[in-house]
């Protein structure tokens, strides 16, 4: 098995991920698409050959133009590692003294 390549990954972030477009002109649109890996997204990938364990709760979004006639262009891409945690509300009545967060950190990614 391999590690997956940048292209690979942007592919696969825009195949899956959550497409957004506002219209910018014409037939064009500003867009963007973010995907956050699971561990089913990376056996997913396992099975096609390529390793992106790397990857495992990170948030990607690429920002872009979208075109009827060209497509997607992508001019940037984001990485952001996400993690959740609990935090304990003591107003609340039982069960819900605590309530679940995320707080993201830049993810920085190593291409081979």
């Amino acid at each position: 098995m391999r590690k997956i390549t940048e292209g690979e990954l942007l592919d696969f972030v825009s195949e899956v991920g959550l497409l957004e477009k506002e219209h910018r002109k014409y037939s064009s649109f500003y867009c963007w698409v973010s995907h956050t890996f699971t561990q089913a997204c990376i056996d997913e990938l396992k099975e096609s050959g390529m390793d992106a364990s790397d990857f495992l709760g990170v948030c990607v979004t690429m920002n872009g133009m979208w075109d009827d006639n060209n497509g997607t262009e992508w001019h940037s891409t984001e990485f952001q590692k996400v993690e959740e945690y609990q935090e304990l509300v003591p107003e609340q009545v039982i069960p819900a003294h605590y309530i679940k967060k995320q707080k993201t950190t830049e993810f920085k990614p190593v291409w081979e």
